[in-house]
């Protein structure tokens, strides 16, 4: 346990990636829209999408994480075991703090009415259509997932290197593509609409928990036999 939770203060030495430049390029954007916002004169609410910059930094966080740190960790004698055990701790710590956060300011965003010049950047339509228990696990559980998603792709690369990263990537492309195609001449996309339809973002959420959780132990088992 002591390693573990060496593992997740070595994570912590890095606050400018972990907590701060996430936190300015949301906030860079938001006060971008703010201005915005105060120069339009329009009765219609402003509704943006610049909250999606935490999510994509949440992934890039991801993929920096195991760059930066896991040969490190494995040159102080960490086993991979712990070091995965602290960096899911790490990851899930950080996805609760800042998905606690963003309900909070969703909140305030709706109690203000859009900060007085109808600006919604947090408080967005379908996204925070829950309560604020129902909110908060939305933004922890797609932060969670893109948290993971990116340390997979990290995990990837240091499992196969930048072949085999190529060969997933074009893989990925190609399997993409088919089934575009195959969604186009079957008519499934009334099913993929259907299924979305009657699925709230919190319904979403609670999909995502699980699907995270198997990603991460796909990476762990990735990291098990890749060399340093």
């Amino acid at each position: 346990m002591n390693t573990v939770q060496g593992v997740v203060k070595m994570h912590m030495k890095d606050r400018v990636s972990w907590f701060y430049l996430p936190w300015i390029i949301v906030l860079s954007s938001f006060v971008v829209n703010l201005f915005i916002a105060g120069l339009v004169t329009t009765e219609d609410q402003l509704v943006t999408g610049g909250l999606a910059s935490i999510f994509v930094y949440a992934m890039v966080s991801g993929i920096i994480g195991v760059h930066h740190t896991f040969a490190f960790a494995l040159g102080l004698s960490v086993r991979r075991r712990d070091y995965f055990s602290g960096s899911m701790m790490m990851i899930a710590m950080t996805s609760v703090g800042t998905g606690l956060l963003l309900t909070l300011l969703s909140y305030i965003e709706m109690w203000s009415d859009g900060w007085g010049v109808d600006l919604f950047f947090f408080h967005l339509p379908y996204i925070t259509d829950g309560n604020a228990v129902q909110q908060f696990i939305v933004f922890t559980s797609f932060l969670l997932f893109m948290y993971i998603f990116g340390w997979g792709i990290s995990s990837l690369f240091r499992r196969f290197g930048k072949t085999g990263l190529y060969t997933m990537s074009i893989v990925s492309l190609l399997i993409g593509t088919l089934l575009v195609y195959a969604f186009i001449y079957w008519g499934w996309w009334n099913g993929v609409h259907d299924f979305f339809e009657g699925r709230s973002a919190f319904n979403l959420g609670l999909l995502l928990l699980p699907v995270s959780v198997v990603l991460s132990f796909v990476g762990y088992a990735l990291l098990r036999r890749s060399t340093v």
